[in-house]
């Protein structure tokens, strides 16, 4: 029942978590007003994979419907041109056979070339893992071959969203590397101009604008950026599109600098309907998702590198400022650090995933006195138990001379804090909660007690689940606890049950109470009790009555006040109970 359910509640959820990272979707138009009408029809007969159609109507002086200027065999306009790249193409290249090679990239290119064609534009030439693309003055509209050319750069980043779908259904459990592309578009003088005789002839586009739109594709790596345009570009397309960050990129051998700025999004036209500004949004939360893989790679790249060196900023490194070395992992960047244990973000050499670490210094630690490599030992012991898709995959614990390690997941989304900040709806809190619940009946399943529920601990994926992490702190029904110090508080005080309050004995109630922390503040955007000192906060959990729940909310409270009783009694007894609950309560039907 908890598997239905959790299917049900996963079609509310990922939209309004994906203001900070969505669930890809399948979506190839721009709303019917933006869509430009000049397109040729596809000549089905001729592949497009070489750009030969094109090559043949531009020797031949043939005009598409909507007035290009007529090309010649040298002719130079001012017009915009666009790269676009696969990031990471070499670790795909390296794990699939040379066929699913070409099915993959004429997959990708399928989709790519359609906005092309829709806006006007046409393909110069296909690389071996990128395109480039031709965006021509019109008779009717000369100067909106900028805005074509954006528009264009954000809908192949919504293709490259809807792709890594077809990735995951035409290589399942390959493990390849997450899929993004990079764009750079510059606008400018072209000189447009066939190369080669006979029947080899090719037409191509030459010049600095070239140049400079493929120098700012190229710094997409370095400046984690998706789209990279030229300040120039951005100031001919015009105010609809939403643009981010700014740089400058200085081009190779000369003294020419480019002011590039970041393009994130696109503004709906007013007269759009709210189905049509679903459709803007979703422009803006592919290029979101894609921006996030782009930054896991960007610390890889020799740009960085470069970077790092010439400001002197070094990445991170262990306190002997010597770099942490661990067979089969190459670390990316450091992610966080608690107590003895450090969190990094690194890229398993073998299957070129990335992956957290949490490593645990094991020079530094007493085994006689101090348990923190118990703990840790500890966590993993519990985790590697659970396979269930609420629940963080951990995947292999390690040693060497100087470090104890377990890799697991990494969480593109973030948690669910990032979620909370946003204030989402009572249909998304409820569908959270649902999931929440699912993986903590897996883990209880299996005798295992988290005891540190809060939002910090629930993490978010790509396209919406949520899934229980760090079990560092978690306890077996079965087993003796592990000690704590005189005046330890294990667990985190906002969402503490009584129980842990007053250091007695936990089981799954525990977990539940804290959860029941966690939806208060999914519902109203604060936790359940505050106050100036920690031991404020404790003696409320343990004597004060649960919150009531603002006006609106009121059909959440006997839930609330079930999973937050002060006694372990009075709680629901089991994940599976709440769920049972929510059901035949109606609260799912009623939102």
């Amino acid at each position: 029942m908890i598997a239905s359910l959790l299917e049900t509640s996963l079609t509310a959820l990922p939209d309004a978590v994906s203001k900070h990272l969505t669930q890809a979707g399948t979506m190839h138009r721009l709303i019917a007003s933006d869509i430009a009408k000049c397109a040729p029809t596809r000549d089905s007969s001729l592949p497009y994979q070489t750009n030969e159609y094109t090559n043949t109507r531009l020797r031949r002086g043939e005009l598409p419907s909507g007035g290009f200027v007529t090309p010649a065999a040298q002719i130079t306009v001012y017009g915009s041109v666009l790269f676009v790249d696969i990031r990471n193409f070499t670790m795909f290249a390296d794990q699939l056979h040379g066929e699913e090679v070409v099915e993959f990239l004429n997959a990708f290119f399928d989709r790519a070339y359609e906005p092309v064609r829709q806006q006007c534009g046409w393909v110069v030439r296909f690389l071996s893992d990128g395109m480039v693309a031709m965006f021509e003055p019109r008779v009717e509209q000369p100067d909106d071959h900028a805005e074509r050319a954006l528009k264009v750069a954000l809908l192949i980043v919504l293709a490259a969203d809807s792709f890594r779908d077809w990735i995951a259904q035409r290589f399942p459990g390959r493990k390849l590397p997450e899929f993004a592309v990079g764009v750079g578009i510059h606008s400018g003088e072209v000189m447009i101009c066939n190369m080669g005789s006979g029947t080899a002839i090719e037409t191509t586009v030459i010049g600095d604008t070239v140049n400079i739109a493929s120098r700012l594709q190229s710094m997409t790596k370095a400046l984690g950026w998706s789209i990279a345009t030229s300040s120039t570009c951005a100031n001919i397309a015009g105010g609809r599109f939403q643009l981010g960050r700014g740089d400058t990129v200085t081009m190779k051998g000369k003294s020419l600098q480019i002011q590039a700025i970041e393009v994130i999004g696109l503004n709906p036209r007013t007269a759009n309907t709210p189905n049509d500004s679903a459709f803007y949004e979703k422009l803006g939360q592919s290029v979101a998702v894609n921006t996030a893989i782009f930054e896991l790679a960007r610390v890889q790249t020799d740009s960085i590198q470069n970077h790092f060196s010439s400001t002197g900023n070094a990445p991170e490194t262990t306190p002997q400022n010597q770099p942490i070395e661990l067979e089969g992992y190459r670390l990316l960047r450091k992610l966080g650090q608690g107590g003895m244990s450090e969190v990094y973000l690194a890229e398993n050499l073998v299957t070129h995933t990335h992956q957290v670490l949490k490593l645990v210094p094991t020079k530094a630690i007493d085994i006689d006195s101090d348990d923190t490599l118990q703990r840790f030992l500890h966590e993993f012991a519990l985790i590697s138990q659970i396979d269930h898709p609420n629940v963080a995959r951990i995947y292999h614990q390690g040693f060497t001379s100087t470090h104890a390690y377990i890799s697991m997941e990494f969480f593109p989304g973030g948690d669910l804090r990032c979620l909370i900040s946003e204030y989402p709806s009572p249909q998304v809190a409820i569908a959270s909660l649902l999931q929440i619940l699912g993986g903590l009946s897996a883990i209880h399943a299996l005798g295992i007690i988290h005891c540190d529920m809060k939002p910090d601990n629930v993490m978010i994926r790509r396209d919406g689940s949520l899934a229980l992490a760090d079990f560092g702190i978690a306890e077996h029904s079965d087993s003796i606890r592990l000690p704590t110090r005189p005046g330890e508080i294990m667990g985190s005080p906002s969402y503490l049950a009584p129980e842990q309050a007053l250091d007695l004995p936990v089981d799954e109630r525990t977990d539940l109470y804290s959860t029941g922390a966690m939806f208060y503040e999914m519902l109203t955007g604060q936790p359940p009790y505050k106050g100036s000192s920690v031991q404020a906060i404790l003696y409320q959990h343990v004597n004060l009555p649960v919150p009531i729940l603002p006006v609106g909310l009121e059909r959440f409270q006997s839930i609330l006040n079930r999973m937050m009783a002060k006694s372990a009694a009075a709680r629901f007894e089991s994940a599976d109970a709440v769920v049972e609950y929510v059901i035949s309560s109606g609260l799912i039907g009623n939102l």
